[in-house]
């Protein structure tokens, strides 16, 4: 099939009705196959039949495939059927007929060829008579060299196990497919428990319309372990730094599961093109399968330049980026990452900006895992940033060093150190009175230390992209290490996924956050405070708007000309639930409800205020990343809504969560 642009393309320029197997080119046809009626069929489901045959059933949608109608193939569609029973246990069953009702198509205006007609639809019945199955009378395994797990007594290779992985039932239809998958399920249980060697032969005496009796051989060799880890290719990557990622493989009992698991990991330290894993029986040690990683380096560096824009009801942006990475500097898998970004901002929009200014990025991240401890990954990033929100701008140079390390494949924690000193300028007086709901809140300028120990459970299918389980994860920072705030920040969060069909995902996610100040420098500062509203969390809301506001003097709220400006609050409640439906292998459309409030008082809940929002959204993951776009709409009205726009357009990259 081509790919989906080049039959837009196509489209676009030529008119066609598609882009794959043209009926046109199809000789000896003049129609396409519109639909395939079976009658008598119960064994199979419509769809299931088709996939064996020749003919198929013609999508209104222009990029999938068009099947011609060729009469030459009807008496080979006719035996495939039979074979097909026959493959699945129905040895008498015949197709009785198979009738074909062609139409016409109209003829084409404005062709060189005078009565030049379109491709005419043709209806094709099919009549089936199954005929009863032959049924699985008896199902035998058979140990001719003496059965596994005589010498590592293991019950997964018992034999009560080893009948759980027949696909075949005794008093069902024999069936060469499930036969074949017996074998293979058979030699992956034995091959998982260390038998490296593992034979599985089948063997079936059938008498059609009788009964089928079934025999398996099974030889499971000897019982392997795995020896060494060796490599090879590893060019300027340190040996030591590669072997603590598979360190747990010697000594474990030999598996396909864990040699692929020593590959992953090889793989993932992101240095190397390539990495295989060939197996070797070890010379010295009987018994024992060695493994030799055979790995080709990558090129350490890259860059990447890119530009954009944010959309958002209340902020524009547009920006240049550059992504520089080294994955391994100075040869000990040191990966320096270094993020600019620069561009400039208008608040609301570009064609209503009331407040404009430049924005800057610089992130420098250094990050190495096994410095400290093999499994452990610490970082360090200095930051400096120039930005502009709603009511000020600010400069703001920041150090953040962590270390982070996951215990079992599902538990990460980290604790990480922060410093930051933020300076504002064209700050709106508004923000500067005391008698605001900021109070000393608003400190200018401001230095701050603080811990930011945080942990993460992942009882999910991946951590990276996520389709069914659950993530739980807490963020806690504990400010007043000096400075000048002291607070307790605590944000637990739960995400939840399921994916029903490989089509559809439901994702929801549900989080809290608390800002607790204590003692004589009690408060946190007014970039560190909750905010709802924007691409990530309220969609309905613009940028930060789902906030506590203060508003200028003489300003009345829900005016034209009163526009109020977000300080953020202490406590925090949000929640989202998303359906992704996946259209093409690029293209996802999503349906999401979105729910959350900012409180500015501490352990503060008004529930009567919970601000609801719903919408559509659009996903296109290319190469670069994943493009977002949705469109959120206000479901209630609430304190926060006057002056708001019922609806919000936001363009964002990634998923929301």
């Amino acid at each position: 099939m081509r790919p989906l642009w080049t039959c837009l393309f196509g489209l676009v320029l030529a008119v066609v009705v598609g882009c794959s197997s043209k009926l046109d080119d199809v000789r000896g046809s003049d129609a396409y196959i519109k639909d395939v009626k079976f009658v008598g069929v119960e064994r199979f489901s419509e769809k299931e039949l088709l996939q064996y045959l020749h003919m198929g059933e013609t999508s209104r949608l222009p990029w999938k495939d068009r099947y011609a109608f060729l009469p030459a193939n009807i008496p080979v569609d006719a035996a495939r059927i039979v074979e097909v029973y026959k493959a699945h246990g129905y040895y008498d069953a015949e197709v009785l007929s198979i009738t074909p009702r062609v139409k016409a198509g109209r003829v084409r205006l404005f062709t060189r060829t005078p009565g030049e007609r379109a491709p005419g639809k043709a209806t094709i019945e099919v009549v089936v008579r199954e005929g009863k199955p032959t049924l699985v009378e008896t199902i035998a395994l058979e140990f001719p060299d003496g059965r596994p797990g005589t010498e590592v007594p293991d019950p997964k290779v018992a034999e009560v196990a080893l009948r759980k992985r027949v696909a075949l039932v005794t008093g069902r239809a024999f069936e060469i497919p499930l036969l074949n998958r017996s074998v293979e399920q058979l030699l992956e249980t034995l091959r998982e428990a260390g038998y490296a060697k593992a034979e599985v032969k089948e063997a079936a005496e059938v008498q059609p319309g009788v009964g089928a009796r079934v025999r398996f051989e099974i030889r499971p060799g000897p019982y392997y372990k795995i020896g060494e880890v060796r490599f090879e290719g590893l060019g300027g990557v340190p040996e030591r730094f590669v072997a603590n990622e598979v360190d747990y493989a010697p000594g474990k009992p030999y598996s396909p599961r864990l040699v692929k698991k020593v590959e992953a990991n090889t793989y993932g330290l992101e240095v190397f093109d390539t990495v295989t894993v060939e197996e070797r029986p070890s010379e010295t040690k009987k018994g024992t399968i060695d493994l030799v990683v055979k790995a080709r380096p990558a090129k350490p560096q890259s860059i990447k330049l890119g530009a954009g824009f944010g959309l958002d009801p209340v902020r524009w942006e547009q920006r240049a980026s550059l992504l520089y990475t080294h994955k391994n500097l100075f040869k000990n898998l040191t990966r320096f990452d270094l993020r600019a970004r620069a561009g400039y901002a208008e608040l609301p929009s570009m064609f209503n900006p009331q407040e404009h200014g430049p924005i800057v990025k610089l992130e420098p991240t250094l990050r190495q895992k096994g410095l400290i401890e093999k499994r452990t990954v610490a970082s360090l990033s200095p930051t400096f940033e120039l930005g502009i929100w709603e009511g000020y701008q600010f400069y703001s140079p920041t150090m953040r060093a962590g270390l982070s390390r996951f215990f079992t494949r599902f538990v990460e924690a980290e604790l990480a150190y922060n410093f930051r000193f933020v300076d504002f300028f064209n700050v709106s007086p508004t923000l500067k009175g005391e008698n605001s709901i900021l109070g000393l809140d608003f400190r200018d300028p401001y230095t701050l230390s603080y811990l930011e120990p945080s942990l993460r459970i992942y009882l999910t299918d991946s951590v990276l992209r996520p389709k069914n389980g659950a993530i739980l994860g807490v963020v806690y920072d504990i400010m007043g290490l000096g400075g000048d705030f002291s607070a307790h920040r605590v944000r637990p969060s739960i995400r939840l996924y399921w994916t029903p069909h490989w089509r559809i995902t439901f994702a929801g996610r549900f989080e809290m956050g608390w800002i607790v100040p204590f003692g004589p420098k009690g408060g946190a500062p007014i970039d560190m405070r909750f905010y709802l509203g924007g691409a990530d969390t309220v969609r309905g809301w613009g940028l930060r708007r789902l906030s506590p506001q203060v508003f200028p003097e003489g300003c009345v709220p829900g005016e034209a000309d009163c526009r109020g400006i977000p300080v953020g609050g202490n406590t925090m409640i949000l929640a989202n639930i998303e359906a992704r439906v996946r259209a093409t292998k690029m293209l996802s459309f999503v349906a999401f409800a979105d729910g959350g409030d900012v409180r500015a008082g501490v352990n503060q809940f008004a529930l009567s205020q919970f601000n609801y929002s719903a919408g559509p959204g659009v996903r296109l993951d290319t190469p670069i990343g994943m493009f977002r776009l949705d469109v959120g709409f206000r479901l209630n009205q609430t304190e926060y809504a006057l002056g708001q726009k019922i609806w919000a357009v936001h363009f964002g990259l990634g998923e929301a969560f």
